[in-house]
């Protein structure tokens, strides 16, 4: 195998007719784009480091930091003496040392995950494969060995390479004065190629461009970075011509986004294979994203050890990737899956934001006069039309997708529409009849996921409200936003239901209801969200039996207890035994906390943090907290307001606990769970508000519940 590292490198560089070769690697074998989040910032010592130990890691300037024995340092000492100084082992007379390996083991031991430095190349050492490394991405007074950090086993040593001067040439017009010598690295790589297995070449050039952009004029750095690509290309075209398709796997990957690209959000960088079992004209998939054409910079280390036959540790956190056939040209559809991720990416925030801040609005206006008992002012204000509105967001934004837009005008223009034509469907529902609107807006948004779960996931996977693929966070499968809004609408769903309809047969479409919920959100192949399970495990069963008018004792304590415990493990542990490249993260995990008890105190060490930081510094708390201090209140002031609706609504008043024990819930078992409570209230909060508002007198008195329980 022979990995190309082309850095910096842009889709539009890649796809360009004036570079032939990197041009035609997507009709010559399978291409993607590559995710390229680490442990920290997406800088070429943590993205290199990330490829070469399967797992997000951080390495900054300490990865670069690679030698040949012989060279010397700005300490004035040799690298090998400062090698056998640090680690009190020597670097081959042929091979590279990374000098300051002990520094990345115990920054990468601070991660709440575990990082092994050196992971790829001592797997293949230990398999009897042998690794060369050729090539750098050296500036001027910076080592840019960081091609050691992908090829260096747990001793931080790569048996074999050439990382130094040798592999340079003057240039007085390049910036920096050093560029890469091609035919240079053409003889070292002759001469490494017959005696190693995988040999991983850093072209260099681009690399040290975009390192000094900043102190380039435009034009200037317009031409070296062309010319530099020409002579990129060349080099790949000598490659190509060499490669036996049968027996050799060529990959040319690009680790880091350059700094414009960063700047705009791109974290996303081409990424192509060529070569042995790489069928032509496909793009090549991950388990890891289940998404044609999305790749990790953790499913490189996998890769390599599944060409060589190797097993993955379960330390590596990426899947080996596949290929697939889309029946379309991969330029084109990797283009538009780019504009999307991007514009979800960009847009993402400031429509959320606008919600987010127009909903806290609402509610609070909506209490207020509450509390004041204008409830008359509030319907001339059109205020029950405004809390519908909140309500209708989770489907609209799920349905945009369909539309294909990707621009941020008539993107908000069509998402407004489809928000207004949902609230008037749902007021005329409600003008029929009081909670039919409810009950018909909750069930659609209901079959709205569930029927996108079930097909693939399209409009999960585009929604501006779903995940976010250039952070990394997550690719299939029902995410955090719409796993809170799903459980809180099937309970507030049934909640209406109920009180229209207090039947048996109702109560048992409730049961089934909430069943489906939970298989799918637990189902790998479906939802995939081992939190929605623990979630639902928690919440339904409760909601169940508030429905049906049971008391909680010790005895019902302990047996939703049991439920709760069973549900989760028996779906993590069917996970769990599928094959590796059909598990989701939950199985991976339990392979990993098995093989490694103390990752389970790290998993849930990380998931804390992530929600205390999540509650602390985003806007989703501060809906959370608008709602719940809102509700909260009303059960003082007015007096009596709430006994009344309670008395009124008594199965919305058990779906209203409901929805609170799901956000609860949501916060306490999920990763971004400040996000989940936060969406979860969307069918608690506003339909509490919008009945609350209405004339005491006008409302009907559903509190049939004798007449369900017989």
């Amino acid at each position: 195998m022979i990995m190309v590292i082309i850095d910096r490198l842009s889709w539009s560089d890649f796809t360009n007719p004036a570079y032939p070769n990197l041009s035609s690697l997507s009709h010559r074998g399978s291409v993607g784009l590559l995710q390229t989040t680490t442990g920290g910032s997406c800088e070429a010592g943590n993205t290199y480091l990330s490829i070469g130990t399967g797992a997000r890691a951080t390495g900054g300037g300490a990865a670069g930091e690679a030698y040949q024995p012989q060279e010397m340092l700005k300490s004035g000492e040799s690298a090998g003496n400062a090698f056998r100084q640090f680690t009190s082992r020597e670097i081959p007379l042929l091979g590279v040392g990374m000098v300051t390996i002990a520094r990345l083991r115990q920054s990468n031991a601070a991660l709440p995950y575990p990082v092994v430095p050196g992971e790829l190349g001592e797997m293949l050492a230990q398999g009897g494969f042998r690794v060369a490394c050729l090539g750098n991405a050296d500036l001027p007074g910076e080592p840019g060995r960081y091609l050691a950090a992908i090829a260096m086993n747990w001793q931080g040593l790569v048996p074999e390479g050439r990382v130094g001067r040798e592999v340079l040439r003057s240039d007085p017009y390049f910036p920096g004065g050093w560029r890469t010598d091609y035919q240079a690295l053409w003889h070292s790589y002759l001469e490494l190629r017959p005696r190693t297995n995988l040999l991983v070449i850093d072209l260099g050039d681009t690399s040290r461009l975009d390192g000094l952009r900043a102190y380039i004029e435009p034009a200037t750095f317009q031409r070296e970075w062309q010319a530099a690509l020409k002579r990129e290309d060349a080099f790949l075209g000598r490659l190509l011509a060499e490669l036996n398709p049968q027996r050799d796997l060529l990959l040319v990957v690009s680790p880091t986004p350059s700094a414009v690209a960063r700047q705009k959000g791109d974290l996303f960088t081409p990424l192509a294979m060529v070569g042995k079992g790489v069928p032509p004209g496909e793009l090549l998939l991950s388990p890891s994203t289940r998404r044609p054409g999305l790749v990790l910079n953790t499913d490189v280390a996998p890769t390599v050890l599944q060409f060589f036959g190797l097993t993955v540790p379960p330390t590596m956190s990426g899947r080996a990737m596949e290929t697939a056939a889309i029946g379309q040209d991969p330029d084109s559809y990797l283009a538009q899956t780019r504009e999307q991720i991007l514009f979800v990416h960009n847009q993402r925030s400031p429509i959320i934001k606008t919600y987010l801040g127009y909903a806290i609005g609402v509610l609070l206006i909506a209490l207020l006069l509450l509390l004041l008992g204008e409830q008359k002012v509030a319907r001339r204000w059109g205020l029950p039309q405004f809390l519908i509105s909140l309500m209708v967001f989770p489907a609209a934004a799920l349905l945009m997708p369909l539309f294909h837009l990707w621009n941020l005008l008539p993107y908000g223009l069509v998402l407004l529409l489809v928000m207004a034509l949902l609230t008037a469907a749902t007021l005329g529902l409600e003008r029929r009849r009081a909670l039919l609107g409810f009950a018909a807006l909750a069930s659609f948004t209901v079959a709205l996921v569930l029927g996108d779960a079930l097909s693939g996931c399209f409009l999960l996977s585009h929604s501006i409200l779903s995940y976010d693929p250039s952070g990394g966070a997550r690719f299939y499968g029902i995410g955090n936003e719409y796993m809170g809004v799903l459980i809180s609408a099937t309970i507030f769903g049934a909640a209406c239901w109920l009180s229209l309809k207090p039947r048996r047969p109702v109560l048992l479409m409730v049961a089934l209801g909430f069943i489906l919920v939970t298989v799918i959100l637990g189902t790998p192949r479906w939802g995939a969200k081992f939190g929605g399970i623990l979630t639902s495990a928690a919440v339904f069963p409760v909601t169940f039996l508030l429905f049906r008018g049971v008391r909680l004792n010790w005895r019902t304590f302990l047996l939703l207890a049991l439920a709760f415990c069973l549900l989760p493990v028996g779906f993590a542990f069917f996970d769990f035994f599928r094959s590796a490249s059909a598990q989701t993260h939950v199985g991976h995990n339990l392979a990993l906390v098995l093989s490694q008890p103390v990752q389970a105190w790290n998993i849930v060490t990380r998931k804390v943090a992530m929600n205390m930081k999540l509650f602390r510094y985003t806007i989703w708390s501060r809906v959370l907290m608008a709602g719940l201090g809102g509700m909260l209140v009303l059960f003082f002031r007015p007096v009596g307001v709430m006994r009344l609706f309670i008395r009124r609504y008594p199965f919305l008043y058990s779906g209203l606990i409901g929805v609170v024990l799901t956000a609860l819930a949501a916060f306490i078992f999920n990763d971004a769970g400040t996000v989940a409570a936060a969406t979860a209230v969307t069918f608690g909060i506003p339909p509490l508000f919008y009945l609350l508002l209405r004339e005491p007198s006008a409302s009907p008195d559903l509190s049939s519940r004798d007449s369900l329980l017989g």
